[in-house]
């Protein structure tokens, strides 16, 4: 069995494309200094991601079996880069049953699902080199306003420009924080979170419209009008440099940890 069996099986291209392309932005960079620990490499590492993913995980609009499908994907590209979480392989064997019992895929599937439950319960291999990095790319344009959830807490972002070939993004967020997916009458005339630029961020990975992660949705596009209070003074620089699971990381910083 290896990996890609696996996931050409599941008949979602979209989803495993995207998170293929994060674990392997992801993992590379966090290869540059690797957690000593099993514990520091589920905080570092997985915990970033399922955060990110929790929010397809928790969405009342996304089907069953999509969910189902992005566990199993999700544990098996974790294997792939030699990562593995025992609640998320637990939760991918308990999906792969659910999608049998729901008759959602193939026959071949079903052939192998106990195949592919014993396969991903296996010791991953540890890699010995980097990831490839995917060619940075954005879907996103100039102008447009997002909402991004981390723990079920909104925040609103402006797209100031897209740097390169449609490469990636440079947002600033709006200063506060929503219980549900801003509007614009919320947004209308609000000041960025940071003055002199400081909330703004240059933003590798941040590729899809609609976000396959439901992490991502789009408030507006083609708005003529960002946060107010937010330019950039000279000596301050004029953005931060990150990448999408890693912005996680720098909205905590930014508006505080989410009250639990």
């Amino acid at each position: 069995m290896k990996h890609q069996q696996v996931l050409d099986k599941l008949a979602a291209r979209g989803h495993v494309r995207a998170l293929d392309e994060e674990l392997a932005r992801w993992v590379h960079h966090q290869m540059q200094v690797p957690p000593a620990t099993h514990g520091e490499l589920v905080r570092d590492l997985i915990t970033p991601v399922l955060s990110r993913w929790r929010c397809l995980f928790d969405c009342d609009d996304v089907r069953p079996m999509t969910k189902n499908v992005v566990w199993v994907a999700l544990a098996t590209l974790l294997h792939k880069y030699g990562l593995q979480d025992v609640a998320v392989t637990t939760q991918a064997r308990r999906a792969v049953d659910d999608l049998n019992r729901e008759v959602a895929l193939s026959d071949a599937f079903e052939r192998q699902s106990e195949d592919i439950k014993q396969f991903l319960s296996t010791a991953p291999a540890p890699l010995t080199r980097k990831p490839s990095l995917p060619r940075p790319l954005t879907f996103l344009r100039a102008g447009d306003v997002l909402s991004i959830e981390l723990s079920g807490r909104f925040h609103a972002a402006y797209v100031w420009e897209i740097t390169g070939l449609n490469e990636s993004p440079m947002i600033e967020f709006y200063a506060g924080t929503f219980s549900r997916p801003p509007t614009m009458a919320d947004l209308t005339g609000r000041e960025a979170a940071k003055p002199a630029a400081r909330a703004r961020f240059h933003v590798t990975g941040l590729t899809y419209l609609p976000d396959p992660a439901h992490q991502v949705r789009t408030v507006v596009v083609a708005h003529a009008d960002g946060p107010k209070g937010g330019e950039p003074v000279p000596g301050s620089g004029l953005y931060t440099m990150t990448e999408l699971i890693a912005l996680q990381r720098h909205m905590v910083d930014l508006f505080g940890p989410v009250a639990v």
